[in-house]
C-alpha cells in the first residue's frame, strides 16, 4: 500500500467518525490498534486512550459527546476558513460533497475531500492542489477542532480521536515538506 492510500483511508476514518457515532455493532468491532504507530506524544496519548474507551465503551455515551461538540465539526467555528470560501474551492474542482446533509466546511466533508486528493495524488498538478488544501483549508482548522476535541470530549474514544487528528496533521506535514505552523 502506498502512503498516500493510508492517508485516504486514514482520513476516511476520521471523517465518518465525526459524521455520525458508531452503534453498537460497529464498538464492538472496534481494534484496540489505531492505524498507524508514529513516536509523536499524540499518538502515544490516543493509542491509551483507545485502549480505555474499549473497555467501557457504549453508544449512547458516544452520540451524546458527539452531539455535544457538533456545531465544532463545522470548521468555521475556528474562524480559520468561511464556508462560501470551502463552496468555491469545491466547485473549482468540481468535488461534490459526499455528505450532502452537512455543511462544506463540516469536518466529515472536508476529510472526504482530503481522502480523494491523497487516492488520486499522482503527478505534480495533484501534489500541489494537496498542498494548497491542506494549507489554506484544512490543517489550521484541523488542529483545532482536534484540540477542541482533546480537551472538550467527554468520551475517551473522542479524545483519541483528537489526539490521533494532532499525530496525524504532524506526519502529514513531516512527510509532504508543508510550511505550515500546527499551533
Amino acid at each position: 500500500m502506498k502512503v498516500s492510500e493510508a492517508y485516504s483511508i486514514i482520513a476516511l476514518v476520521f471523517s465518518n467518525n465525526f459524521r455520525a457515532s458508531l452503534d453498537q455493532e460497529k464498538l464492538s468491532k472496534l481494534s484496540a490498534n489505531w492505524l498507524i504507530k508514529t513516536e509523536n506524544e499524540e499518538n502515544k496519548k490516543g493509542s491509551l486512550l483507545l485502549e480505555k474507551a474499549l473497555q467501557d465503551i457504549n453508544a449512547e455515551a458516544l452520540a451524546d459527546d458527539l452531539n455535544a461538540f457538533k456545531g465544532a465539526c463545522d470548521l468555521k467555528f475556528f474562524k480559520k476558513i468561511n464556508e462560501a470560501k470551502v463552496e468555491d474551492f469545491y466547485k473549482s474542482i468540481n468535488f461534490k460533497k459526499p455528505f450532502g446533509e452537512l455543511k462544506a466546511c463540516h469536518i466529515s466533508n472536508m476529510l472526504a475531500l482530503l481522502s480523494v486528493i491523497f487516492k488520486n495524488d499522482t503527478n505534480d498538478k495533484s501534489h500541489a492542489l494537496l498542498g494548497l488544501y491542506l494549507s489554506e483549508y484544512l490543517i489550521p482548522s484541523m488542529v483545532l477542532f482536534a484540540k477542541f476535541i482533546r480537551y472538550n470530549a467527554k468520551t475517551s474514544y473522542y479524545k483519541a480521536m483528537g489526539e490521533f487528528m494532532i499525530d496525524y496533521a504532524k506526519v502529514i506535514k513531516s512527510s509532504l515538506g508543508l510550511r505550515i505552523e500546527i499551533e
